[in-house]
């Protein structure tokens, strides 16, 4: 009779644990809120799927990159979707995934006709337009003393076409699909990439046992190609494009 109390007491426990598993709230992970370009969408989907693998739900909220950073810092969020390799350096408690889950690209427009700069170097006495709160930008961009933020990538066209300013610079992902030809009208895109970093993901110092988990699980999904296939998948799915 003992026997059979500890068996079925046994068994209890064991179909309690996938209801546990099941209960565990969602990781938190910021996404950028300005982001206008494919990066966002296809970052999200990687990460989706190599935390599903893990058996890992994941929600992201869309915030501004300076705060979402204090509350990733601060173990508010769990995580951040995108972030260069200096951001992880210049907070040592949060921890980097080393996989590189996008490239970021520099692409800049000018007016049809109009010089064209051939690196960031050369921008001293060009006015720039960029994406607000784009934080990789507005590293690249400390030296350049004439700049000029904007909101939205339509607002940036619109500047670069009347002539407030001579360079609209975005960040995209590399391979990623050009703007709409009739967003760019009377306008042409830099032949090649200004520049280029690679993003990663970064973690709350709490989740350090998630971190070689979640490190494989990209891996082998690169490695498949799977992440190739997603990022594809969440371009042509996304209605934005860079």
């Amino acid at each position: 009779m003992e026997l059979w109390r500890r068996r079925e007491a046994g068994l209890a426990v064991l179909a309690w644990l996938p209801l546990a598993a099941a209960a565990a709230p969602p990781l938190r992970f910021a996404t950028d809120a300005n982001d206008q370009s494919g990066l966002s969408p296809a970052v999200r989907t990687l990460l989706r799927h190599a935390l599903a693998s893990l058996g890992h739900e994941v929600q992201f909220e869309p915030l501004p990159l300076r705060r979402s950073l204090v509350m990733t810092e601060q173990g508010l969020l769990d995580g951040e979707t995108m972030r260069i390799r200096a951001v992880a350096e210049e907070h040592p408690t949060m921890l980097l995934v080393p996989v590189p889950l996008a490239t970021m690209e520099v692409r800049g427009y000018v007016r049809r006709g109009e010089a064209m700069p051939t690196d960031l170097n050369s921008l001293t006495a060009w006015r720039v337009g960029y994406p607000r709160g784009v934080i990789a930008l507005e590293k690249l961009l400390a030296d350049a003393p004439r700049r000029v933020d904007a909101t939205t990538r339509q607002d940036l066209l619109r500047l670069l076409r009347l002539g407030t300013i001579d360079l609209a610079l975005f960040a995209s992902m590399a391979g990623e699909p050009d703007i709409d030809t009739d967003q760019t009208d009377g306008l042409v895109r830099l032949p090649a990439a200004l520049h280029s970093t690679p993003l990663y993901a970064l973690l709350n110092g709490r989740h350090r046992a998630l971190l070689p988990q979640l490190t494989k699980a990209l891996q082998q999904m690169e490695a498949s190609g799977e992440s190739a296939r997603l990022r594809s998948t969440a371009w042509a799915a996304s209605a934005v494009k860079p």
